[in-house]
């Protein structure tokens, strides 16, 4: 008896230690050729309706694809989808928020680092329709890269500039993907530091929600 109850004991440990374990995630390839024009992806980007955002979830081939666009790595080893000043490697991180976790968008690998099991999509925006959005990117500021190569002023400025690129470029893949994304300023800041844990020198800087 006292052997079965340890062994009962041993794997509910194991069961354990295996739930706190952060898993890596592996992309699929993004979509880098064909598809919408960019001049049409011009005209039908758009935000999509708060009250009715779509609530279907992504496929990991679209998510990967509006990641690499958003900033992923696209001449060479030092090259982004969007301007970097400086040429620093980017100073401005994207965190996905789903179902399963929260997730950082990793671009020197394509592919994602698991934050936390915890899902916080309920939690991060001030409005009630963010709750619905399947796929939510949190944008944050690299507070020590910006530090180290800017004062404070220039430091919050190229980050925005950093997050405006980012989130016109997600806006632009979402189109070509017909899938519906919705910029979003009014955040939890509090509630996303805790989930996220970040480093007091980091501050998120936007949302961007994604559903089809």
């Amino acid at each position: 008896m006292r052997y079965v109850l340890k062994i009962c004991l041993l794997s509910l440990l194991l069961l354990a230690v295996a739930a706190s374990v952060h898993a890596d995630v592996k992309l699929p390839p993004p979509q880098m050729e064909g598809g919408m024009g960019l001049f049409e992806a011009f005209k039908k980007r758009s935000s999509a309706a708060g009250g009715d955002f779509p609530i279907a979830q992504l496929e990991p081939e679209e998510l990967s694809t509006i990641l690499w666009g958003a900033t992923g790595l696209n001449r060479g080893e030092k090259g982004w989808t969007v301007p970097m000043s400086k040429g620093l490697e980017p100073y401005c991180r994207i965190y996905v928020a789903q179902d399963e976790g929260i997730f950082l968008y990793d671009w020197r690998v394509h592919g994602l680092t698991e934050v936390s099991k915890e899902n916080v999509r309920a939690k991060v925006g001030s409005q009630n329709f963010v709750k619905t959005a399947p796929c939510i990117l949190i944008l944050v500021a690299d507070g020590k890269a910006l530090s180290d190569n800017f004062d404070a002023k220039d430091g919050a400025e190229f980050a925005a500039v950093a997050a405006g690129a980012m989130t016109q470029d997600i806006y632009l893949a979402a189109a070509a993907l017909e899938i519906g994304a919705r910029y979003i300023h009014s955040m939890n800041i509090e509630e996303i530091r805790r989930a996220l844990s970040l480093p007091e020198e980091d501050y998120p800087v936007c949302l961007m929600m994604l559903g089809k």
